[in-house]
């Protein structure tokens, strides 16, 4: 079981789960989870991250198991709501989509934050990474290329501070960089047969907006919402205008 937080409201139908990305906890994640107080929400610790066990994860498909598992587990035990959609930022994208993939867990919907089904061939900021020594590595030194133009200066010092004080330790973050960086599922794109919706800062640097377009093309009947000048830290930099478009795709499941 991976460790997570959950802010339940037993009203709700849905239990919306959302997965961080790479570098991050999910004390790093709840600013934009509590933007959806309507719903019954959960947000996990990945392998390895926070206060999760397990050992350093060797691909995406490693910690995609561990997630399904304890949905699973999660659905059993009936802590989840009849309903779920997965949400996944940046790696917790690709994660949520392995996961949708294997079906093993009941989902509803999935979403894409900052993401795509094939991250190996839109990631190039790390590829400059990989020649990189590990002990190098540090959070601090790429934190600013989270920003498209969106955010003021005084928002992105905010997200920065966020994003640094709720890090794993660097060697996990180059691994997580890594991982995302080697995955590659977009062949199975059609496999996928529950509402999904993809949502896409035009000026991401780190995952480029090609990635979102690309699986949007791939998987039939999802939706796509690219938000003009926002960067790798949308959901961060307009937590609104996401929060808002996420909860109309929920609304109508």
């Amino acid at each position: 079981m991976l460790a997570y937080e959950q802010f339940r409201k037993t009203k709700s139908d849905y239990t919306l789960i959302f997965l961080h990305g790479s570098t991050m906890t999910k004390e790093g994640m709840l600013p934009f989870v509590k933007c959806f107080n309507e719903y019954d929400c959960v947000v996990f610790d990945l392998t390895h991250h926070g206060a999760s066990s397990g050992d350093m994860p060797a691909s995406v498909e490693d910690v995609a198991t561990d997630v399904e598992e304890t949905i699973v587990k999660m659905q059993k035990d009936g802590i989840l709501q009849e309903k779920v959609v997965l949400l996944g930022y940046s790696m917790g994208g690709a994660i949520a989509y392995e996961v949708a993939l294997r079906k093993k867990a009941k989902l509803d919907a999935i979403a894409f934050l900052s993401s795509g089904a094939d991250l190996q061939h839109h990631t190039p900021m790390v590829d400059q990474l990989k020649n990189m020594p590990v002990d190098q590595f540090a959070l601090e030194n790429i934190v600013d290329v989270l920003f498209g133009t969106l955010a003021d200066q005084e928002k992105k010092e905010e997200i920065k501070s966020l994003f640094l004080k709720n890090s794993v330790e660097n060697a996990i973050g180059y691994n997580d960089l890594m991982i995302s960086n080697a995955y590659n599922r977009i062949e199975y794109a059609k496999e996928i047969q529950i509402p999904t919706l993809l949502v896409q800062g035009c000026d991401d640097q780190i995952v480029l907006p090609s990635a979102a377009i690309e699986t949007w093309a791939h998987i039939k009947g999802s939706q796509l919402l690219m938000l003009p000048y926002g960067g790798h830290a949308l959901i961060f930099e307009d937590s609104l205008s996401v929060s808002q478009e996420i909860k109309r795709f929920v609304e109508r499941l």
